[in-house]
């Protein structure tokens, strides 16, 4: 085994044992959480008891004969099991003040290079200017090995990435990053170099991962990092948009658009992390499609399950985006729809691979941030 398969070996193992809960038997057990849902008109919810849903427990409470046609289809369409009555799905709140500070920075967000790459190559120098690099506290010569997660910036101050990437030995975000190996990324087109800025490292002021993570199944593998201080947007360094509009949403859900991109500086096919992103075109599937490994992983509503075969994100994409393209704010724009979570053994060997559902936790990401 090599150094390198060493490292990423030490790596995941811990970050399997730094989060879930354990029984008297050490084994772990999964952390009791609502579980998602989409709601009568297509919102992302949770299920709940309908007395803490306050807009159901009102209908319910209605006489009969004073309830309306949209009362009346929000009852039909409320429970979340056929097995109770009770627990029923809840839209989630959206906090106004995280959805503002989310909106300052569409202006710009999602906007891409020129030049569009897709099949598991290297991508143009500065196209995806949202990707981030996490970097770890890992001694080691080869500084390759230190940024083992990807994730995307989302605000000046936040970047959004998978929960099983945050661990202590996390301590800064790198942006503005292209060749890893590099101090300046430089470019010759023709007779004319082309220089990107400095990449920015920032130091990581605080870490949020969603309450219902759970290592072993990777429910709810979501989280997000506050930085220290305000990254500086340019041509080369600014935002992912997020589904924030329902119309989004609804177009990203349509079965009939199901091609997707996946970026980041994970494994390639000579099983060597790259040094440079490489962007590949994924399909979307069915949940019941997803099986990830020997044994098939039991998917919840909140994660997509995407297409593993010769195109695929590998270990080091973890906490990268599933990215679409759509015409956001009369420009065409990527908006992020995913977060990659958990593949096969083998990459691109395998049939399918699972990602977070970004589009589902929208309302949890206005709730956690702050200016």
């Amino acid at each position: 085994m090599t150094l390198l398969q060493l490292l990423l070996l030490a790596l995941c193992l811990q970050l399997g044992q730094q989060s879930g809960q354990a029984d008297a038997l050490g084994n772990q057990t999964e952390k009791p959480y609502p579980a998602y849902c989409t709601t009568y008109d297509q919102k992302p919810g949770k299920c709940v008891n309908y007395k803490n849903c306050q807009y159901i427990a009102a209908i319910v409470s209605k006489p009969k004969d004073q309830l309306t046609a949209k009362d009346l289809e929000i009852k039909r369409n409320a429970l979340c099991s056929a097995n109770s009555r009770r627990i029923v799905c809840c839209e989630e709140s959206i906090n106004e003040s995280g959805l503002e500070l989310l909106k300052a920075s569409e202006s710009s967000c999602g906007e891409f290079g020129d030049q569009k790459v897709t099949g598991g190559n290297e991508i143009q120098m500065g196209s995806r200017p949202w990707m981030a690099l996490l970097q770890f506290n890992i001694s080691d010569s080869n500084k390759r090995i230190s940024f083992a997660c990807g994730g995307t910036l989302i605000t000046p101050r936040y970047v959004l990435t998978a929960a099983h990437c945050v661990m202590e030995s996390l301590f800064s975000v790198r942006v503005g990053e292209h060749r890893i190996s590099t101090e300046r990324d430089c470019k010759t087109y023709a007779t004319r170099e082309i220089c990107l800025p400095p990449y920015q490292d920032v130091p990581i002021q605080e870490s949020v991962v969603h309450e219902g993570y759970h290592a072993k199944t990777l429910h709810y593998d979501i989280a997000l990092l506050r930085l220290a201080r305000s990254i500086e947007f340019s041509q080369f360094v600014k935002p992912i948009c997020l589904p924030l509009y329902e119309e989004v949403r609804q177009s990203i859900w349509d079965k009939r658009r199901p091609n997707q991109k996946v970026t980041g500086w994970g494994i390639d096919e000579q099983s060597v992390l790259s040094d440079v992103p490489r962007e590949g075109d994924v399909t979307r599937l069915s949940l019941d499609q997803c099986s990830v490994g020997r044994n098939t992983t039991i998917l919840i509503a909140n994660q997509l399950c995407v297409s593993a075969f010769q195109r695929d994100s590998c270990q080091g994409d973890s906490g990268g985006p599933l990215l679409y393209p759509y015409l956001y704010l009369g420009q065409q724009r990527f908006v992020q729809t995913g977060i990659v979570s958990k593949g096969p053994m083998y990459c691109g060997q395998g049939s399918s691979a699972i990602y977070t559902d970004v589009t589902r936790f929208v309302p949890w990401i206005t709730q956690n941030i702050k200016s």
